[in-house]
């Protein structure tokens, strides 16, 4: 499909389907008006010429048997008065009389038309004159009556005017009625149904006036309007639904987007805390701790680390099962989250093992902070639903950056060290890097 095929239609400014049906209907009814008047003038014609002739039949009969007896006797003069007398009637233009035996022209009155002349004989009429005697009947002659189409023209002339007078009268009336019809049942009602289409923004049904309502009433175009009504309300039945599908489905997009978010929140708390815990994970602990360390370092700061396990954690496992492990785990996490301070950060690095980064503490305050959080559990035994508590201890290292420490890894590792130094020397204490026998 081409640009030209969707392009919308254009109205001829002033061309309008009354118009164009009536310049063609009209041009078939003055086709066939003027088809009709050259029948009936044709006619008239025809009339007048077989009426001429019937004249001149009877002029035959008036003027036979002076003829006859003046040819009888041939008496030239009698003869020639006769043919002038008769020439002076008006339908005839000539006479001649001819010898029966040899054809000789006796004589002639008058012109006939010439063959090329536009007035030329239309009509000829020619009889033997006879001479009835006693004994017999004798042809003495032979008499041409001419006349011409132009008689026949001057005859009917007013007859041939008032025939077209009257098509042309009868060609303005259908004229006016035509157009006045066309403009009433067609015309008007197509103009007000195209400019009620038209000039709505929005599909609407057609209004139109009381008079175009009667005029269209059982008509065709009756039943286009009722169809473009019902069309309309297809349409805005159509939208309706369509509207109502719109906002369903953006309900539906602004509830996915929300479960979205709300999914991508949690994978991304997932990604980025313990699950069982609710603290931050491995992951998130060392991309946390680099960036305080390197603020740190930028800033002349201390950062210190505390490194602690669950003491015999196995037993606990082993003891009271792995439900109860959990719960162990979940009440050193909440214990480690009281005692610190809001800008400490406590993570679980894995299994029974917790790191808490200390910043702006340097290594005896953040010994302090790891007796804190030892003594803590060491006073808030958990207590299971039955009532029996199960002693929790922690094992702790503690660690300080120094100027020689590469990053996060040289702090945790003697933190770390602490930490097994710290077990390896009984459990539920606390070993710092000054205490370690492996400090740098």
């Amino acid at each position: 499909m081409t640009e030209s095929d969707l392009a919308p239609a254009r109205l001829v400014p002033g061309e309008t389907v009354a118009r164009r049906f009536f310049r063609r209907a009209f041009a078939r009814f003055i086709a066939f008006a003027v088809l009709l008047t050259l029948i009936l003038v044709g006619e008239t014609l025809w009339l007048a010429r077989e009426n001429l002739k019937g004249e001149l039949a009877i002029y035959q009969r008036t003027f036979e048997k002076a003829l006859a007896s003046a040819l009888w006797s041939m008496d030239r003069e009698k003869i020639e008065s006769l043919a002038n007398g008769i020439i002076e009637i008006p339908d005839i233009k000539a006479v001649r009389i001819y010898d029966p035996v040899d054809g000789r022209l006796i004589i002639q009155a008058g012109m006939p038309p010439k063959a090329g002349d536009n007035t030329r004989a239309a009509l000829l009429h020619r009889f033997d004159v006879v001479q009835d005697e006693g004994f017999g009947r004798e042809v003495v002659g032979v008499a041409e009556f001419h006349s011409s189409f132009g008689q026949v023209m001057h005859r009917t002339q007013g007859q041939v005017v008032l025939i077209v007078v009257l098509a042309t009268l009868k060609t303005l009336a259908f004229w006016w009625i035509f157009l006045a019809v066309g403009r009433r049942v067609l015309g008007g009602p197509l103009t007000e149904m195209t400019r009620s289409i038209s000039g709505s923004s929005s599909a609407q049904p057609l209004t139109l006036s009381p008079d175009t309502e009667k005029a269209i009433d059982g008509t065709e175009l009756a039943l286009l309007r009722g169809a473009y009504d019902e069309m309309v309300e297809r349409i805005r039945s159509a939208q309706s639904e369509l509207e109502q599908m719109n906002q369903e489905l953006e309900q539906r997009v602004r509830e996915r987007t929300r479960e979205l978010r709300e999914a991508n929140l949690k994978l991304e708390r997932l990604a980025h805390t313990d699950s069982l815990t609710g603290l931050a994970n491995r992951r998130q602990f060392i991309a946390l701790a680099q960036t305080e360390i390197a603020r740190a370092r930028r800033s002349g700061r201390p950062v210190s680390l505390v490194v602690c396990d669950i003491d015999l954690f196995k037993q606990i496992n082993d003891g009271f099962g792995h439900a109860t492990g959990d719960k162990a785990i979940r009440h050193v996490a909440e214990r480690l989250v009281e005692t610190v301070r809001m800008v400490d950060m406590v993570a679980r690095f894995g299994g029974d093992e917790f790191v808490v980064l200390l910043p702006d503490l340097r290594q005896e305050e953040a010994r302090l902070v790891a007796e804190r959080l030892r003594e803590c559990l060491v006073s808030n035994p958990l207590v299971l639903e039955d009532g029996q508590p199960v002693p929790i201890t922690l094992s702790l290292g503690v660690a300080t950056l120094q100027e020689g420490d590469k990053g996060l890894e040289d702090l945790f590792h003697r933190a770390d060290i602490g930490l097994y130094e710290a077990k390896g020397s009984g459990r539920n204490r606390v070993i710092d890097q000054s205490q370690s026998s492996c400090r740098g």
